[in-house]
């Protein structure tokens, strides 16, 4: 490591805590986020605070810059929201959250709790750990503004692809919030019991720090959570989707060829077509040359590097009986 990113990464550690320094020591409360994702993670992460390494302090970084600059928007724009509002709930106060934007209309009194989101690709819905996050936020909002409109949303911001998707529309709803204070609540006294913390796979578990001891993760097959089955579904249906393709794609190509014939070109209008024929060539048959010269194949292989291999598939429905 050179002396300029030894330098870099120090400071990085040093921007990150005053980056984060407004939330206090997190392992004495539990946050909306906390609350959001799985009880274990949160038990777990407050007893055994993670250490990050330098690219996950960089995406944190990156959020916090995403802040500031949409911050820098909304005031280009005449509008001056509160951020990193603070609430606890009067009867636990070990319960907070953080409001990451908060705007209060002068004219009507209402207020509006927006959660900033930054990602890799914006999804079709909010997550559901969104969701329940911003439901904590506007329910504590409401409890401490009894009788006051409240609404919120979340706004999703891909940075790399210059995107970003608003999802609008959430108003308090007490049924949720009770249930998720009661998910707080249940955190709160996992602390002194981390083996009764309860377990929540889902679609952040592969950032987890804790995977690795989770017994969610223990067994040969788990049942798969709600938000990895969309994204399942997704990527069946695209599969299926390209299958179909390839099949229409050499169907149309076998169509042009009958045309051109094997040499050919022309165009049309912004349509260019070159037909040509591709000679033969030749391969080595690894398996008759591993058997018939094990020698030479042992002087000649090249190892090649391993992948994940991912298979969806259908589950074909049984007839009754």
């Amino acid at each position: 490591m050179s002396k300029l990113q030894a330098f870099l990464e120090k400071a990085l550690r040093e921007n990150s805590k005053n980056n984060s320094s407004h939330l206090g020591d997190r392992s004495t409360y539990v946050g909306a986020s906390d609350i959001a994702g799985c009880p274990r993670k949160a038990v777990m992460n407050k007893l055994q605070p993670e250490d990050f390494d330098a690219k996950t302090l960089l995406r944190f970084s990156r959020g916090h810059a995403a802040e500031d600059l949409i911050d820098g928007i909304f005031r280009a724009g005449g509008l001056t929201p509160q951020r990193e509002v603070e609430l606890s709930h009067p009867d636990y106060p070990e319960i907070k959250c953080h409001i990451d934007f908060l705007f209060n209309s002068k004219t009507s009194g209402r207020y509006h709790v927006m959660e900033l989101k930054t990602t890799n690709g914006l999804p079709d819905a909010p997550y559901e750990s969104w969701v329940n996050q911003l439901h904590v936020q506007m329910g504590l909002l409401e409890l401490d503004k009894p009788g006051v409109p409240i609404g919120g949303s979340i706004l999703a911001v891909d940075l790399n692809a210059g995107e970003w998707k608003e999802f609008n529309s959430f108003t308090p709803n007490r049924i949720l919030f009770d249930a998720m204070i009661m998910k707080g609540r249940h955190i709160l006294f996992s602390l002194n019991s981390p083996e009764n913390a309860q377990i929540e796979p889902g679609i952040l578990c592969g950032y987890c720090s804790q995977r690795g001891t989770c017994p969610a993760f223990a067994g040969d097959e788990i049942e798969i959570p709600q938000e990895i089955r969309y994204l399942v579904a997704r990527y069946l249906e695209k599969s299926e989707s390209k299958r179909s393709l390839d099949k229409e794609i050499k169907g149309l190509k076998n169509e042009i060829l009958s045309f051109t014939g094997t040499e050919f070109k022309g165009h049309a209008d912004l349509l260019q077509i070159c037909a040509s024929e591709v000679g033969p060539s030749e391969t080595v048959d690894s398996g008759r040359l591993k058997k018939a010269f094990p020698e030479v194949y042992g002087q000649v292989k090249k190892e090649r590097a391993g992948f994940t291999r991912l298979d969806v598939a259908r589950i074909k429905k049984q007839a009754a009986a």
